[in-house]
């Protein structure tokens, strides 16, 4: 249940504390995440342009899908300004979350071969990386409302079951696999050999497993109602040996909900994202689900169910790899020991500091933020 207003801020003070309390406990903590790897490029798309340094943003989708409107049957030039290359893909990024939390990350992905690129120089300086190809590419147009993400993926089916074993080799993924205290599985929407991973993990972990597993599908739409309804049944059948948590936004948790035959409305409420995944853990038979939204995000977990409100930013820095640092900073919080509540709000502390400050924080940073935002002090620049 969600609390009442005058209880929030001491709820997001407890999570807080709480982060604070168990950091020592929190860096003996393993971590594997995969498996993909993307170079992103942020890009502005320009409205007006006054000269050769000064420029009107298109602000809004709306206002860039007219833009593109206005071209049927004619033509346009768009222009748009890069702003910055940097590190991309729902794993490595997920990874630099849990990194900065002070987990012990092991990241599996796309990252360079046979050598690791140096835009993932970040990731390497905190994690252990293992690369099996190179990275696609991303064009992020980033909006006030949101973003567009173009993605190039020439380079995504080197990621495959036979890859892994070649290049880790068969006995040390294994020990990843089984012996991590949370192995998190992102983005199987782009990696079409995602399926045959998860069949080989279904047999390799063993019953009532102690690790637990984070699925990320990174928005199912263009994959084919059969094939989402594929890889749900292989979560639900990992679960049954493991606890596994689905993470979904607020259009996937839509989507899954069509697939299992559920209401598929979620509205953008604490109450609605937090029905949603009790429905969906529910149908699935799975330990737990989080569903995000920009404003709010809900969880059922083992059990019980929590909603809250998110710390809005109207004006973010950087909204792409939110929903990552969202993942990062929920599963940290959850794997120090918070309760479900807490660890929502060790998810929405995480991202809220991100698209403020354009980068990944430290366990440090998102405990600070979380207090100033109990205490009513302004979260966002002028």
């Amino acid at each position: 249940m969600t609390h009442s207003k005058q209880a929030i801020p001491s709820a997001i003070q407890t999570a807080a504390d709480a982060l604070e309390a168990s950091t020592s406990r929190f860096a003996r903590t393993r971590f594997t995440i995969g498996f993909d790897g993307f170079v992103d490029e942020i890009l502005h798309a320009v409205d007006t342009r006054q000269s050769s340094t000064e420029f009107e943003r298109i602000l809004t989708i709306p206002q860039f899908s007219e833009r593109v409107r206005s071209a049927a049957g004619k033509s346009a030039n768009i222009e748009v300004v890069p702003i910055q290359v940097k590190p991309g893909g729902n794993g490595p990024l997920m990874s630099l979350a849990v990194a900065g939390m002070g987990g012990k990350v092991t990241c599996i992905g796309l990252l360079g071969y046979p050598h690791i690129l140096p835009v993932f120089k970040p990731l390497e300086e905190k994690a252990e990386l293992f690369s099996v190809g190179n990275p696609g590419r991303t064009d992020a147009i980033e909006f006030q409302d949101g973003k567009l993400m173009i993605g190039k993926l020439d380079t995504i089916q080197n990621m495959c079951w036979q890859r892994l074993q070649d290049v880790i080799g068969a006995d040390r993924f294994k020990a990843l696999m089984v012996e991590s205290d949370l192995v998190a599985c992102t983005n199987w929407t782009m990696l079409t050999e995602m399926d045959e991973i998860l069949e080989n993990l279904i047999h390799m972990v063993p019953e009532n497993s102690s690790v637990r597993f984070f699925f990320d599908l990174a928005d199912p739409e263009k994959r084919d109602r059969a094939d989402l309804a594929r890889v749900l049944g292989q979560i639900r059948a990992l679960g049954r040996r493991a606890r596994c948590i689905l993470g979904l936004n607020l259009r996937e948790a839509e989507q899954v909900g069509e697939v299992l035959g559920l209401d598929q409305t979620v509205r953008e409420t604490p109450e609605s994202v937090e029905a949603a995944s009790a429905r969906i853990a529910g149908a699935l038979e799975l330990h737990g689900v989080v569903v995000h939204a920009v404003r709010c995000a809900g969880a059922f977990l083992d059990g019980g169910t929590a909603g809250i409100e998110g710390p809005y930013c109207g004006n973010p820095r950087l909204s792409t790899g939110a929903g990552d640092h969202f993942n990062g900073g929920f599963v940290s919080g959850l794997m120090s020991g918070l309760d479900t509540r807490g660890a929502l709000y060790s998810g929405v502390g995480t991202s809220g500091w991100y698209v403020r400050n354009a980068r990944s924080p430290e366990r440090s940073d998102v405990i600070a933020f979380l207090r100033d935002w109990a205490a009513g002090k302004p979260l966002d620049r002028e």
